[in-house]
């Protein structure tokens, strides 16, 4: 697959197949996931991969999250479209049954914490676009993070900054590519 196949290709997938996605394959996407540019090449990502009993625990916080935080704001901006309002609401109560869901985090480094999410966020880039390679479907949210504090304590993190949580699993659906919304560079000096 070319590289600009695979960036037209991607979606965020919100519905998976129930197969779960064997160890190996997860290894094989972080072995090139991690290959990021970073910050003062410092690879101060650091992710936690979970599945089985442990994943139920995440989904419950996901639940949380929608109401207690991220839902006020989906309700607001798709106020016209309650469908999505409901398909959102729907994703976070299951994860869409997404067998694995990763944890992005960032390792604080003497720069800033822009320079540490942005390191973190070229090696999401990576993982997505490998993932989808793989005939993996992703989803990158960042809602769920406003419940840090309880996921650091399931799953035993200190020092460290939650980025995101991505669904790993076997896609079960195809979402149309969204449009393209103009406007969005400036060429200066050409």
């Amino acid at each position: 697959m070319e590289l600009r196949e695979a960036i037209l290709g991607r979606r965020s997938i919100r519905k998976y197949k129930p197969e779960p996605v064997p160890k190996e394959v997860v290894r094989e996407l972080f072995e090139y996931a991690l290959w990021a540019p970073s910050g003062m090449n410092r690879q101060n990502w650091y992710f936690v991969v979970v599945t089985g009993d442990m994943r139920e625990k995440v989904v419950e916080i996901c639940k949380k999250a929608y109401f207690e935080y991220i839902g006020k704001k989906i309700e607001k901006v798709f106020a016209h479209k309650p469908e999505v309002v409901e398909e959102t609401k729907s994703f976070f109560a299951t994860l869409g049954g997404a067998p694995v869901v990763i944890f992005a985090y960032a390792e604080p480094g003497p720069e800033s914490e822009r320079t540490d999410i942005q390191s973190v966020s070229a090696a999401i880039q990576n993982l997505l676009l490998l993932a989808y390679e793989k005939g993996l479907g992703t989803c990158w949210m960042t809602g769920p993070i406003s419940h840090e504090e309880e996921f650091n304590k399931l799953l035993g993190i200190e020092g460290k900054r939650l980025v995101a949580l991505i669904t790993l699993g076997y896609p079960d659906e195809s979402p149309r590519p969204p449009r393209r919304r103009p406007g969005k560079v400036q060429y200066i000096g050409f």
